[in-house]
């Protein structure tokens, strides 16, 4: 009779055991790995729509400080569609007066043409083009931050 020798191999519980925490493991890298895909994505698309709001943002600044030549339209547009990263982007200029002598706030919302969601926000306070020409200060928010 031949006797069982133990120090051969592994069991199948333990080889079950095994492949248990392997997938655990695995499943666990495999959902941060898509987790960061999606945020690089995320924070790319979010970059994108601050350089449309920007540009924005700047022409409305150009024009109030008078650096506009003849030929381009001094009328303040308040939506339209530009292209940025190889997509379209919708953006939307709301302008209010704000608390001061000829202060008024612009803001741009921006988000992708294919979503409704609101991909950037951006805010800028600028003085009238007759005052802002004399001088005036603007102050750049961004999201509520005021950065002078």
């Amino acid at each position: 009779m031949r006797k069982f020798n133990r120090d051969h191999g592994f069991t199948l519980i333990e080889v079950v055991v095994a492949l248990t925490i392997l997938s655990w493991v695995l499943g666990s890298v495999l959902f941060l790995v898509s987790q960061y895909a999606d945020e690089r994505l995320m924070m790319r698309e979010r970059f994108y729509g601050n350089q449309v709001a920007w540009n924005q943002l700047l022409n409305n600044y150009q024009k109030s400080k008078g650096w506009v030549s003849l030929t381009q339209s001094i009328e303040v547009e308040l939506n339209g569609r530009e292209q940025q990263g190889g997509q379209d982007w919708d953006w939307q200029l709301e302008v209010a007066p704000a608390m001061g002598r000829d202060l008024f706030r612009y803001q741009t919302n921006v988000n992708s043409a294919s979503g409704s969601d609101i991909e950037s926000s951006l805010t800028m306070y600028l003085q009238s083009a007759q005052s802002g020409q004399e001088g005036g200060q603007s102050r750049i928010a961004e999201e509520g931050n005021v950065n002078p």
